[in-house]
């Protein structure tokens, strides 16, 4: 089972009744929404980081279209291999929780996720999947050492040395990014001269890379709203001028490539 530490001292933090405490007497207090945010006063409000309500509600919306499930797919097949007994699972920087989501209904494991975005965090934790949810830093997560079986990270900063801490000696980090034809047809739409994305695996030198997965397939996006969200869901979006935009924005319907590339890294 993962066991999450206080962000301040490092004790274990236990959860009772709308709160959890460690021996030191460090309190945190559960959300309505039942996540709990962690971070700690040296940082901003939650609400005030990470990506704001219209970007998370963007996110859900086109997520849950089915759109990228190439990925949930190969991600799911991972685990299936594996055939560890109820695996404890992170899902790091989880968003708006889609894909933690659709993993915890698939297998009997034991899931935490976390995001620096309270706003994220509060959606994902609106599902009630029976995942664990917490606002926390990527830079110090509050997670136990060595108690992770598979860490999910997706399109996310890699934190070398804190994934190499949580997981287990013959645990895994399952690091995705975007494959070289990942939206390519977005790009051709935006400029004259679109480039392919470089699939570098990121830097990990206390890390051995085990392998690359590679999932790949076609979508149709079906209205102008869907279009849209992808769009919004881009760093495109805002380093696009608005006459490119338009070109977007016009759109009633497209066909996309969509291309993910999983690093699988152990200790």
């Amino acid at each position: 089972m993962i066991e999450i530490i206080c962000p301040v001292c490092g004790e274990a933090l236990v959860e009772k009744d709308k709160s959890f405490t460690c021996t030191n007497g460090h309190c945190f207090d559960k959300a309505k929404e039942g996540y709990v945010n962690l971070l700690t006063s040296s940082h901003k409000p939650g609400s005030a980081i990470g990506d704001n309500k219209d970007m998370a509600r963007n996110r859900r919306e086109f997520l849950s279209k089915g759109y990228f499930d190439a990925l949930v797919r190969g991600i799911s097949e991972f685990i299936k291999e594996k055939a560890i007994p109820r695996p404890t699972i992170a899902d790091i920087c989880c968003g708006e929780g889609y894909y933690g989501h659709r993993i915890k209904s698939e297998f009997d494991c034991d899931m935490f996720g976390f995001d620096l975005s309270k706003e994220m965090v509060r959606l994902a934790a609106k599902r009630k999947n029976g995942i664990t949810y917490f606002v926390g830093n990527l830079s110090n997560i509050p997670i136990k050492d060595k108690s992770v079986d598979i860490a999910l990270h997706l399109f996310a900063p890699f934190h070398e040395k804190q994934f190499r801490r949580i997981i287990k000696d013959d645990g895994y980090i399952l690091s995705v990014v975007a494959g070289e034809n990942h939206l390519f047809e977005l790009k051709e739409l935006l400029y004259d001269t679109p480039y392919k994305n470089d699939e570098e695996p990121p830097s990990a030198e206390s890390l051995t890379l085990i392998e690359k997965r590679k999932f790949t397939a076609k979508a149709h996006l079906e209205t102008k709203d869907d279009i849209m969200a992808l769009f919004k869901m881009t760093p495109y979006y805002y380093h696009t001028k608005d006459s490119d935009k338009a070109k977007i924005e016009n759109l009633s319907e497209m066909d996309i490539t969509t291309e993910f590339v999983m690093f699988v890294y152990g200790r």
